[in-house]
Order: C-alpha cells, then structure tokens, then sequence
C-alpha cells in the first residue's frame, strides 16, 4: 500500500507541475528555440548552399528560406521572382520535451535537483535540434521536389530516411526521450526503486 501511494503522489505532482511547465514553455518558446536555430541555420546553410538562404526565428517559430523564388505557382530562381520563397517551421513540435521533462524531474523526489536537471537539458538541446533540422528537410522536400533531392554532388538523405526521420522527431522522441532521460537518472531514487520492487513484487505472487 506504501508503495501505491508513493506512485500516486508522484503521478498527482507531474499531472500538477504540467500545467505551469507547458505555460512558462509557451511563453519562452521563442527563447528556448534560439540555439536550435542557430545550430540548423548553420547546418542547412553549410549543407545546402545553393538552396537554403537561411532558418531565422520568428515569434515561435522559424522561417526556412531558400534560394529560389516563386512565380504563378513555378518554382522559380530569385532574378526571376519578386520575393524569396521561405516556409515556417514550428519549433513547438519538437521542444514540448523540454517541459515534460521539466515536469517528470522536478515531481521526483530527490536530494539534488538543479544539477541534473541542467544536464538533463544539455541531453535534450541536441535532441531538439536534430528533430527540427528533420522538419526542415521535410519542408524542402515537400515544397522543393527535385531542386532539393537532385542537387549534384551534395549528399541528400533518400525521400523515405526523411519522412522516416519527421515522423519519428514529431511523433515518438519529443516524448520518449525525456521519459527515458527521467528514467536514467532517477533509477537510483526511492520512487524508482519502490515502482520496480512492488512489479517484482506482483509478478512474483501471481
């Protein structure tokens, strides 16, 4: 019964701490996307340099623009179009992790919390970055068909390894990967040790 109501509580504080995890992220969204931006920018722009002018932030979320421009719906290059062709990206797709994170950790009962925590966000940075470079790849397939997939000499990662990789970084890691980065380093808490001893505990009488 100690056990129950030690996983209890615990729940109980996560479900709480979500609510103001998830309302400082949305207001600090724009800031903690910064050096996602930064380190895609540079990616893009260094990978592809012909076709990516650059990923700048705008509010919340990045402006992908290209090297091409559009006329009565051609893709187009820039000397014969009237403005640069840009997509937005949202950068809240993929950095919800931050706050469940946030939430996971901080309802975990510990000696140490600041530290870890710290460490746990420079685990998740790169995460987060990587996952919008690949909704940047799939923007430029999508809306740039064969000027992106055919540039010659430049290494393009095949259709299916990008929609694979949008999928995955939308879908399954922003939430994953904090719940296995709260499992890691809280393995050694009390929570933790009584969770896994009471499933023992079951699994063992039945």
């Amino acid at each position: 019964m100690a056990e129950q109501a030690h996983i209890r509580h615990f729940l109980v504080f996560v479900f709480a701490l979500l609510i103001p995890c998830f309302a400082l992220w949305t207001a600090l969204s724009a800031l903690l996307a910064v050096p996602a931006i930064g380190f895609v920018h540079t990616a893009l722009t260094n990978w592809f340099p012909d076709v990516v002018h650059g990923l700048h932030l705008q509010g919340a979320e990045g402006v992908l623009l290209t090297e091409f421009g559009e006329s009565n719906g051609r893709l187009v290059s820039l000397q014969e179009a009237e403005y640069r062709l840009g997509f937005i990206v949202n950068t809240r797709i993929v950095s919800y992790s931050i706050p469940f994170y946030t939430a996971l950790h901080f309802a975990t009962p510990k000696k140490e919390y600041l530290g870890s925590y710290l460490w746990g966000l420079l685990v998740l940075y790169p995460i987060f970055a990587f996952g919008l470079l690949s909704l940047c790849l799939k923007e430029l397939m999508v809306n740039l068909g064969a000027a992106f997939l055919d540039q010659p000499d430049v290494f393009i990662p095949d259709a299916n390894v990008i929609g694979l990789l949008y999928q995955l970084n939308t879908l399954i890691v922003p939430t994953l990967a904090p719940a296995l980065l709260w499992a890691w380093q809280s393995r050694e808490t009390p929570l933790f040790r009584t969770a896994f001893s009471a499933g023992g505990e079951d699994a063992g009488e039945t």
